[in-house]
């Protein structure tokens, strides 16, 4: 859940923003700079007036990056009681030295570092705070008249920070001149908080006085956090932040909201000659949107464009895609996970493969259950009895116990939880078949394709021969574990209390229903194999805490989570769970007693292509 942070000067501003329902309250002087420093006494002062009602933290002002200046000011920032100590990392030589400097004291207190979009922020900084122990990092603005944090870091670069530091365990917070437009864009990347000063401040701009009507505008478009032993676990008020009102009046009807000739280059197509390089694509997307009133005044009562045009930006920012179908699906998926959206209209045209564009349009639209559906009765095969035939084929290994499908994913090859993941796997009570990742091996397959330009095909299969060797970096680690290469191996297995380790070329190789296409990763492979084991529970593993439980599968493929392909192959009735780095220590104690680690997830919007 994102938290709103307001950054206040003192006593007077902070009993407004505790009235106005901010989340953290956050002391500096914007007279002094961007991070410019509020007085001791102030601050002192100020956590007494809140007296526990909300988190306080500080700034330690505009420092130069000398180590003992930032580690003397931190010491007296903290020493007053804050919460958290925000430090600013300017550009210099001495970034290094100067987070070394503040580890003993991140070690008893929360450090947030502060990197600047405006600065040619360095994000391959965020292992060396982990390793320093700090608790969070952070992006603003360093000169506030140079414009917005989106100014300086588009949208589909912020996945990329926001991920990277939630995997290695850090607070995540994200600032520098926000304003009302901001929030909804920024939303779905999910931040830890969000943080504001100006748009706080009505007219008068960040040095005037906040304002309570100000605080009221931001706070109803951001979520606040459902409290404990509530009599419902839908938060109204995230509803609220993505456009919607529980109080919709039905008769005020539906606006369509456009984008037209949005054109970027892509990479994108199936030959080989569109390997390697990009070429222009054009976008038209209509959405039809549900009204909350018919005197929209603010951005509580619309729903933004820019949403749109940052979801396609996003999607074409992760890579290849294969088809332009494919790509159309990925944004019709990410806008209709707003839940004000009730039918959009998608259409991908390719402008380089001849004197006229070719290219798709779909039409999706939402079930009033919040499940999208086709507009039209022809398109792909009925997902359910694809998956009762599946799980009633007799290739399924039928089991008093079903089996749990568990992906590993290949990039724990290079972090320190892949011993604790395969112990825990290893210890578990439950029956259990892992799925390799191809994780680095994968990678090389990607990146010879480029230069050595062979099909998809090929890389299909060289792909998996990848998976199989991961496969046998964690057979090699515990004598539990057993290479399985059919079902029937993994039925003996599991039935001599092993753990089963897939090794997937035999089965995956020739099966007709597995399309040789990067969209299908071993995400896609541990689904289907999820269905020929009739299994009830797929747990992925992954290398990244960039999620939650109000995520649905539909959101983590639009954010490159799970692969593409993964909704469609996933069968019905088959519980999907995400862990992350943060999940390895538990695991062990939770799979020993018969539970999975981590967090179940919502189940993925099934759709239908458009007849005609």
């Amino acid at each position: 859940m994102t938290r709103m942070l307001a950054s206040v000067t003192g006593v007077d501003e902070a009993e407004i923003a505790l009235l106005g329902g901010v989340d953290i309250i956050d002391l500096k002087d914007p007279r002094a700079g961007a991070l410019g420093a509020v007085s001791t006494q102030t601050i002192r002062r100020t956590i007494s007036l809140i007296a526990g009602r909300a988190p306080v933290s500080a700034v330690c002002g505009d420092l130069p990056m000398e180590p003992e200046t930032i580690r003397a000011k931190a010491e007296e920032i903290t020493a007053a009681g804050v919460d958290y100590a925000k430090i600013g990392l300017f550009p210099s030589a001495n970034i290094a030295a100067c987070a070394a400097a503040l580890a003993p004291l991140a070690a008893r207190t929360k450090l947030i570092a502060v990197l600047f979009a405006d600065l040619e922020p360095d994000f391959e900084l965020l292992p060396m705070l982990a390793e320093h122990r700090f608790h969070g990092a952070m992006v603003d603005t360093a000169n506030k008249a140079n414009g917005r944090l989106l100014d300086h870091l588009p949208p589909e670069r912020i996945p990329g920070f926001v991920d990277r530091a939630k995997s290695l365990g850090l607070m995540v917070g994200l600032s520098g001149s926000l304003e009302a437009p901001d929030i909804p864009r920024l939303l779905p990347f999910v931040p830890d908080f969000l943080g504001f000063r100006g748009a706080l401040c009505g007219n008068s701009g960040r040095v005037g006085s906040i304002s309570a009507e100000a605080v009221a505008q931001i706070r109803d478009l951001i979520p606040e956090a459902s409290g404990a032993g509530g009599a419902s676990s839908v938060d109204y008020r995230l509803l609220a932040a993505r456009g919607y009102s529980p109080g919709t009046d039905p008769t005020l009807g539906t606006d369509k909201i456009f984008v037209r000739d949005f054109v970027l280059p892509v990479q994108i197509g199936a030959y080989s000659f569109e390997h390697g390089h990009t070429q222009k694509v054009r976008f038209d997307v209509t959405a039809d949107v549900l009204q909350v009133t018919d005197h929209p005044e603010d951005m509580r009562h619309v729903f933004s464009y820019d949403i749109i045009m940052d979801g396609i930006r996003t999607i074409v920012a992760r890579g290849h895609v294969q088809l332009s179908e494919a790509l159309a699906e990925q944004v019709a998926t990410y806008i209709l996970e707003n839940p004000r959206v009730v039918r959009v209209t998608v259409r991908v045209e390719k402008l380089e493969l001849g004197p006229g564009g070719v290219g798709v349009e779909i039409e999706r639209k939402r079930q009033s259950a919040g499940r999208g559906v086709a507009s039209g009765p022809a398109g792909r095969k009925d997902q359910s009895a694809v998956s009762r035939a599946r799980q009633e084929g007799p290739e399924a290994i039928r089991r008093a116990v079903k089996p749990a499908v568990v992906k590993l994913g290949g990039s724990t090859a290079d972090a320190a939880e892949m011993a604790e993941w395969i112990a825990a796997l290893a210890g578990s009570s439950l029956p259990v078949v892992i799925v390799p990742g191809g994780g680095r091996f994968a990678e090389q397959v990607r990146e010879t394709q480029i230069y050595m330009d062979f099909s998809d095909t090929a890389a299909h299969a060289m792909a998996i021969l990848a998976m199989e060797q991961f496969a046998q970096i964690i057979l090699d680690r515990d004598e539990r574990l057993a290479p399985a290469r059919s079902l029937e191996e993994m039925g003996r297995a599991l039935d001599a209390g092993n753990v089963a380790v897939w090794l997937p070329s035999s089965l995956a190789l020739p099966a007709p229903d597995i399309p040789a296409s990067w969209d299908v990763t071993s995400d896609s492979l541990a689904a289907w194999l999820a269905g020929k084991l009739g299994a009830n529970a797929l747990l992925l593993i992954k290398q990244t805490g960039a999620f939650s439980g109000s995520d649905t599968i539909d959101s983590l493929a639009v954010r490159g989570i799970v692969d593409a392909g993964f909704a469609a192959m996933l069968p019905d009735g088959v519980d999907v769970h995400l862990a992350g780095p943060k999940d390895a220590a538990e695991a062990g104690a939770l799979l020993a007693a018969g539970n999975l680690p981590g967090i179940q997830i919502a189940a993925p919007i099934r759709t239908a292509r458009k007849a005609g």
